[in-house]
């Protein structure tokens, strides 16, 4: 299945969709739409899926999003089973010719014109970042008429000068796909957060989508750009450097609770993706 398109509501008397969610969890499904998004997460965590991107997200988590861009951003599982919980973020969409096409291409709009440039692969801006803009969207929230407009001046001139920034997708992603439910790669996804630090079986993955294990490979890698394996272990080599960081416990015993059961596997896989061995990492991040 391909991504689900969204189609936004348009509001006839703004030229772009600004909201301030609080919902027990994100619920939008894995997606895409012709309009450039904003994404503030101001509380809850989860993984986020961007075209390729698959990484952990938090409080203070900040990405601009091009047009067809598919996303998803799914909560942690007690998001799902906590009702006392509650997901928040700020979301600004907007059409590249809300200002009138020729708009970007004039002198004055050039570094913003190259920051939607980049954002067909998606742009993860720092936390310091999120901190400055975060007043910016709620004043934008909070206006009418022409400082609805200057408020979205001031906010992506912000974002247009900020030198220190990630490209998240490896590739970018054509605006002409069906639309189809997205609800089998949403599932296979969902089965893989929960069950990522225990024992994941491909053959179950494909049980989950309804396909045999040759045919279920073959999707999945049309719809991640990668392997089953590859995300899995993507996933996993970034809760082992969290771990690294943040308790004293022995290398092996982390390889085991981040789901590796060989502990010369969990070396090998995270010196090929950070580029050191765990130990290396350790005391290169924390002296």
């Amino acid at each position: 299945m391909k991504p689900l398109l969204l189609k936004v509501k348009e509001d006839s008397a703004n030229s772009f969709d600004i909201r301030h969610e609080k919902v027990p969890y994100f619920d939008n499904p894995w997606h895409y739409h012709p309009e450039f998004e904003l994404a503030l997460v101001l509380k809850s965590s989860g993984l986020r899926f961007i075209g390729d991107s698959i990484e952990p997200f938090g409080a203070g988590d900040l990405v601009l999003l091009g047009t067809s861009l598919p996303h998803y951003w799914r909560n942690d599982a007690l998001y799902y089973q906590n009702k006392s919980e509650v997901a928040e973020a700020i979301i600004l969409r907007f059409r590249s010719g809300m200002w009138g096409e020729p708009f970007f291409e004039i002198p004055e709009m050039q570094r913003i014109n190259e920051l939607l440039q980049r954002a067909a692969r998606g742009i993860h801006f720092p936390v310091r970042v999120a901190e400055l803009v975060t007043p910016l969207l709620h004043r934008i929230i909070g206006s009418e008429g022409a400082k609805r407009l200057m408020g979205w001046m001031e906010v992506f001139t912000v974002l247009a000068e900020e030198p220190e920034f990630r490209l998240l997708s490896e590739k970018t992603f054509g605006g002409n796909r069906p639309i189809e439910d997205s609800g089998r790669i949403q599932t296979v996804l969902a089965y893989i957060q929960e069950h990522l630090t225990a024992e994941l079986r491909l053959d179950e993955a494909a049980d989950l989508a309804n396909m045999n294990k040759a045919a279920f490979c073959r999707y999945f890698k049309q719809q991640t750009n990668k392997t089953f394996t590859e995300v899995v272990n993507e996933l996993r080599i970034q809760l082992a450097c969290r771990m690294l960081l943040d308790s004293s416990r022995d290398i092996s015993q982390i390889g085991f609770q981040c789901g590796f059961q060989d502990v010369s596997y969990f070396n090998q896989v995270f010196k090929s993706r950070k580029g050191m061995s765990p130990s290396v990492f350790r005391k290169v991040h924390t002296g």
